[in-house]
């Protein structure tokens, strides 16, 4: 817990069995294969690119809030482990779950990245910011394809960082408009130093809102799968909800508004 609070990520090995992770499998494959794709509309998106990207030139393929559209899985074993191990983590009030999302790199698209963000740069302002996002390897992970790489420490700084859209054109009228594409990009400096998270399938790695993280692009042969789960205070939850927001990129918001 220590290490969680002081340096804003830890890695779990060997948390779900194969035998658990084979009904996941399916499901993952059947959202990433687009095949919820018509009433998903920006759910399923390239979360790399614009939003009106085709679905045959997605690199970073993303379904978001998965069990909303198929609640056969809810209340999966991933689920079950996630909230144990959040419930551990969080004793200033009860922890549930946010928002979900399936994640996959294609094969040789060394663009599938993520830029560098803090996660509480995209989301609402609350007044609890308590977050721990969990993130399930359902492919082994390392440099090559573009596991997830950490700035220890981050999450400590008084400050979030400047959060604009990419690509950024200089136009601040564009500052907070998300209606192209979903990527935010934050300023960097010559202090941060990443550290690389590789995984094997099965492991856990967990980070908090503020730490600056993000991916590199998959320049290997296979897919990198990932199956994202975040847990914050049912009271933050119930803040974005009752400004419209349940993290779909469907919502309809005045982000000006509920970032002023």
């Amino acid at each position: 817990m220590k290490r969680y609070e002081n340096e804003g990520y830890l890695v779990l090995k060997e948390v779900l069995t194969e035998d658990e992770m084979e009904n996941l499998d399916f499901w993952f494959d059947h959202f990433i294969s687009g095949k919820e794709s018509d009433r998903m509309n920006r759910d399923f998106c390239d979360m790399s690119q614009s939003y009106d990207t085709p679905i045959e030139e997605f690199q970073l393929v993303n379904a978001m809030l998965p069990s909303y559209y198929r609640p056969e899985l809810l209340n999966n074993i991933y689920f079950k482990v996630a909230q144990s191990i959040a419930d551990q983590l969080y004793l200033g009030g009860i922890a549930k779950m946010d928002y979900e999302q399936f994640l996959a790199k294609k094969p040789t698209k060394e663009g599938a990245e993520f830029a560098m963000h803090q996660d509480l740069g995209y989301w609402p302002k609350t007044e609890n910011t308590w977050t721990a996002t969990f993130s399930l390897a359902l492919s082994d992970s390392d440099v090559i394809n573009g596991c997830l790489q950490v700035i220890p420490g981050t999450n400590k700084e008084k400050e979030l960082r400047i959060h604009l859209p990419k690509p950024y054109t200089g136009n601040e009228d564009l500052e907070m408009d998300r209606d192209s594409s979903h990527t935010l990009v934050i300023d960097e400096r010559e202090e941060d130093v990443p550290i690389f998270l590789p995984v094997k399938r099965g492991d856990i790695t967990i980070h908090d809102e503020r730490i600056i993280h993000g991916s590199g692009g998959n320049k290997s042969n296979e897919w990198r799968k990932t199956y994202v789960m975040a847990f914050r205070d049912e009271k933050t939850i119930e803040e974005e909800r009752a400004v419209g927001y349940t993290h779909s990129h469907n919502d309809n918001l005045n982000w000006k508004e509920i970032l002023r």
